[in-house]
């Protein structure tokens, strides 16, 4: 049985990150053909990377899982966020250098001032810096007949990628952020053997970017259960009242603060007695108000309970690459309210037909209605979602499409040997 092995900044049960999660169930469904282990650090939250869970081996639903220390915690600095905007490669270094950007990264990382030490300053800045991981890897890595790396964004990923790019894969759930722009990057999108992506759009975006179409890749996505849960087992008898829900963290970064804002302008200008339930580890102050309810994590049971008994999800985020909950609520046969300026979620709702967009507060405000006013058209939404899930997610095409990119990448090794022997 092929030896693979995930590489990934955090892993746990109780972690609900889209990245974090879409690996954790990968890795268990592919347990059954593959000889599967996780390789990831300690950290439990990705604002600190804390050390929160104790290093070694521990098992998880069937998957061996290596957990490696942060060596320090996570820093922010000014020097970052400017530099993560300036590196855009549209933006001549001649430019950078007219305007003295350069200089103020001499300034901070004296005497090497080249972009690439700047860049990887900033990755271990960013973390998770986890120099045990890589060590690992260094002196393992042949062990594994395939190494697949999750998010491109992190230090595992970047620094993890240079000790064996011969026998890695990188699913990069990239989107259109800052970050992606720095120059940096190009190495990351351009040495593993292959790239699986999630979605046509951010296929398109990376190859836009790093003109790397030649690097093998195809867009596998994640497969889609329907859970086999007995609803009426998980009682929700405070929720007597029609609710909207929004699953994942419960952070600036992922548009709740501006979902949090329109739905309280929502229900003061409606007077509508309903509420807006936020499931999902808690990054930002949530205003105290009867109309928000915060739930923290629950169980997986009682996520689709929530999820199957909405009146819709609300998915406000700018960035997605796949948005998994998104794809369970339409598969729960639950309406989906999205972010429209997200590329991945509009074309989600575009191509089901199973949910509303939204670009401000008028539009959150029609969405809402309409779902509440439970027309025609949103009934069909409800059957449309099932069958967009069916026809794109399946896990047995995603299955194979996984080991079709695992059997090239060990190919191409095969060959690369008997030309070199």
């Amino acid at each position: 049985m092929k030896k693979i092995g995930f590489v990934v900044q955090r892993y746990g049960l109780e972690v609900n990150g889209g990245a974090e999660f879409h690996c954790r169930i990968l890795a268990e469904n592919l347990k059954d053909i593959f000889d599967v282990e996780v390789l990831t650090t300690c950290a439990k939250s990705y604002k600190t990377w804390a050390n929160e869970y104790s290093p070694g081996e521990k098992v998880i639903n069937g998957i061996l899982v290596r957990r490696f220390p942060v060596a320090k915690e996570r820093e922010e600095i000014k020097s970052y966020k400017l530099g993560r905007i300036l590196r855009k490669r549209s933006l001549p270094q001649k430019l950078l250098r007219f305007f003295g950007i350069l200089e103020v990264f001499e300034r901070l990382f004296k005497p090497k001032t080249d972009l690439k030490f700047v860049f990887d300053e900033l990755s271990k800045a960013q973390g998770p810096y986890t120099p045990g991981l890589i060590d690992h890897l260094k002196v393992n890595h042949e062990q594994y007949d395939v190494l697949i790396f999750f998010t491109y964004l992190y230090f595992p990923t970047l620094f993890g990628l240079r000790v064996a790019p011969h026998k890695s894969i990188l699913i990069p759930t990239a989107h259109d952020e800052p970050d992606i722009y720095m120059s940096g990057f190009k190495e990351v999108f351009t040495s593993p053997v292959a790239i699986m992506f999630n979605t046509p759009a951010e296929r398109t975006l990376v190859h836009k970017l790093f003109d790397n179409a030649s690097v093998y890749n195809d867009v596998v996505g994640v497969g889609i259960d329907t859970p086999k849960i007995d609803h009426g087992a998980v009682q929700l008898q405070e929720f007597d009242f029609p609710y909207f829900v929004y699953i994942g963290r419960v952070d600036h970064a992922k548009g709740c603060a501006m979902m949090i804002d329109y739905y309280l302008k929502y229900t003061a200008e409606t007077k509508k007695e309903c509420k807006l339930v936020l499931v999902g580890q808690q990054f930002m102050e949530i205003p105290a108000s009867e109309h928000v309810i915060s739930l923290g994590y629950v169980s997986d049971s009682r996520k689709f309970t929530l999820l199957r008994q909405a009146q819709a999800l609300i998915m406000p985020s700018y960035y997605e690459s796949l948005s998994l909950v998104t794809l369970e609520s339409m598969n729960e046969g639950t309406p989906v309210i999205v972010n429209q300026h997200c590329d991945v979620l509009r074309k989600h709702v575009e191509e089901s037909h199973s949910g509303f967009l939204f670009k401000d507060f008028l539009t959150f405000k029609t969405a809402l209605n309409a779902v509440l006013n439970s027309d025609k058209e949103v009934r069909a939404m409800k059957a449309n979602g099932k069958v967009y899930v069916k026809h794109n997610y399946d896990w047995e095409v995603v299955k194979n499409k996984v080991s079709r990119a695992v059997d090239f990448v060990i190919k191409q090794n095969d060959n690369q040997s008997e030309l070199t022997s």
